[in-house]
């Protein structure tokens, strides 16, 4: 299993399952970490699977994002390369 750990100065993040998909609650403090977010989103928005991950934007640097199960990995790894997460583990 993947575990991560937030920086809570760049944003807030909450998940939650949702059947077979996982949705993420993610506010963001600073515009530069919109930037680094809109990286994570350009990987799902240029491949082939057009269902891999959904971002919703809203209000004030929130975004909604719903991950189908196979790719949560995949989205993880994608925040931390991004510099939004502070580190990633892989744990039994």
């Amino acid at each position: 299993m993947l575990t991560y750990q937030i920086d809570p100065k760049r944003l807030d993040l909450a998940e939650t399952q949702d059947g077979t998909d996982i949705e993420f609650y993610i506010k963001l403090h600073d515009e530069v970490h919109v930037d680094q977010f809109r990286l994570v989103q350009q990987v799902f928005d240029s491949n082939a699977d057009y269902t891999d991950a959904l971002f919703y934007a809203y209000a004030n640097h929130e975004y909604k994002v719903i991950v189908r199960q196979e790719h949560y990995n995949d989205f993880v790894i994608e925040l931390f390369k991004a510099r939004l997460l502070r580190s990633l583990e892989w744990t039994d």
